[in-house]
């Protein structure tokens, strides 16, 4: 009685899962082991990519109907961060303190509303002291940063230091602490302003929950130290990071990557997509001009050209490991699964991806924040009647999609060159995975990055070894999107409207 009612509830999983076992016979069969084998692995690899932003934008669309055009604009600023912080994160701790000022500044809305909800102000000046505030606020922050030379900032990561211990003076650029310590109260002053108007001046219909004041206020004085110590670390610390063994450099640029795009995913979610969860249309060409901005600024700061980011000593000794054991000990870049050399950074990608699934997969199916993520898909009044705050779980979703494609950037920046055009390419990519797992599953979005990983792996081995077009290859995924969706409109694992 169970096994039939499991295989009919999961008839799509177990359909296929059958057709990927026949087609992954039938092309050993025909393929050998060896080119089986290592097309395999690439599809895998490239798939751990797909997913590693298809997961965000799945999540993102599943809670909140958002469909981010921004997404692999995510990826892009995580590759460059993540190669800056590795390569020389002088620039990054530049400018950290000045976000971290304004953050603290935004941070203090919660503290405000208190205040401002008892100012006595007309009723059509409620609507728009709050937009002339928050451009006021604005306007500080660009006047304090106004002057700063942050292109010569950003080339900081060319500059090299052998054995990651170079003079003090090739990376000392910046500011005198006064001049800089000035900048910094200017963009808390604007950050301050921009937090009154989010505050809703005048507006007594307000609801002041105790127990978000007392975060707000450990998250202001957490953010307020940190403040504190990166302003008086900003020339020490990337010395102390460049010293530090490569390996735990690569960690820790992993870990800064994946913040810094979480970071600008919750600015991107509460100034830009909040006014607009009822206008669709408007999100879209917000989330597209905002991508377009993105990659402008990106070849700004570190020109339009392609960067190669060295990868970390644990994946790139020379020779060939046996087994995983003698890679660990000796790092080699590539190690011997069964009988083909393949690159072991490429299995890390795997790896990773697989990681990331797990984690995922228990964080929405037993945690609190899943619960509230499922039941948000089904009935969102339904969840905020019984007292949940979707706004900060909205933003925290949106904190958690951005960081996850800026973690898929981070890690494909050894793999790949670094350029700003190579968001677009995986975002179009996640968007297909996306259509064939079926809109808002995240189960469908994992399947979806699979099939396409291993089509465009399977398919660039086929146009080679026919002399067919490259052209050919990369139409595979979009084939496969276009079979999925004849046989199922709505995607594998997608839900009939």
């Amino acid at each position: 009685m169970i096994v039939p009612k499991l295989l009919r509830i999961n008839r799509t999983a177990w359909n296929v899962m059958i057709f990927v076992i026949v087609a992954l016979v039938a092309s050993f069969l025909l393929m050998g082991q060896e080119s089986f084998v290592r097309t395999a692995l690439s599809g895998l690899t490239l798939g751990s990519l797909y997913f590693m932003v298809a997961a965000g934008l799945t999540l993102i669309f599943g809670l909140m109907d958002v469909l981010n055009f921004a997404h692999g604009a995510m990826f892009m600023l995580g590759a460059y961060l993540g190669w800056q912080f590795y390569t020389n994160p002088s620039f990054i701790f530049a400018i950290a303190p000045l976000i971290a000022a304004g953050a603290c500044g935004l941070i203090a809305s919660y503290l405000l509303r208190p205040v401002v909800m008892k100012w006595r102000i007309p009723p059509l000046w409620q609507e728009r002291l709050p937009i002339l505030f928050i451009l006021l606020g604005v306007g500080i922050a660009l006047f304090g940063c106004w002057g700063f030379d942050f292109l010569n900032l950003s080339n900081t990561a060319m500059v090299v230091l052998a054995m990651g211990v170079g003079p003090l003076s090739e990376i000392k650029i910046q500011e005198p602490l006064t001049a800089f310590g000035l900048r910094m109260v200017l963009v808390f002053l604007g950050g301050l302003v921009a937090a009154v108007g989010s505050a809703r001046p005048g507006d007594p219909n307000q609801v002041v929950n105790p127990k978000e004041t007392r975060r707000a206020r450990i998250l202001f004085g957490a953010v307020a130290a940190l403040t504190v110590f990166l302003l008086l670390g900003r020339e020490t610390l990337p010395v102390a990071i460049l010293q530090m063994d490569a390996n735990l450099r690569f960690g820790l640029a992993v870990v800064a990557g994946a913040l810094a795009g979480g970071g600008l995913g919750a600015v991107i979610e509460v100034v830009l997509i909040r006014p607009l969860y009822i206008r669709p249309i408007y999100q879209v060409m917000v989330t597209l001009g905002l991508a377009y901005v993105l990659r402008e600024l990106v070849m700004v700061l570190w020109k339009p050209v392609a960067y190669q980011m060295s990868r970390p000593p644990l994946f790139a000794q020379p020779g060939e490991a046996a087994n995983i054991l003698e890679w660990f000990q000796k790092g080699s870049s590539t190690l011997d699964i069964f009988g083909v050399t393949f690159p072991t950074y490429r299995l890390f990608i795997i790896l990773l991806g697989i990681i990331m699934l797990v984690v995922l997969s228990l964080t929405i199916g037993y945690s609190r924040l899943g619960m509230i993520i499922r039941a948000g898909v089904q009935d969102r009044e339904m969840v905020e009647a019984l007292g949940i705050n979707v706004r900060q779980v909205f933003t925290l979703v949106f904190v958690i999609g951005a960081g996850l494609a800026a973690l898929g950037g981070i890690g494909a920046a050894p793999f790949m060159p670094i350029e700003s055009t190579m968001g677009d390419l995986f975002q179009l990519q996640a968007f297909i995975c996306v259509v064939i797992g079926g809109m808002g599953s995240f189960n469908g979005a994992a399947v979806g990055a699979l099939l396409l990983g291993l089509a465009r792996a399977f398919g660039d081995y086929l146009a080679l070894s026919f002399g067919m077009s490259p052209a050919i290859a990369e139409a595979s995924t979009v084939i496969l999107m276009a079979v999925v969706l004849l046989v199922r409109p709505a995607g594998l694992f997608g839900r009939k409207e």
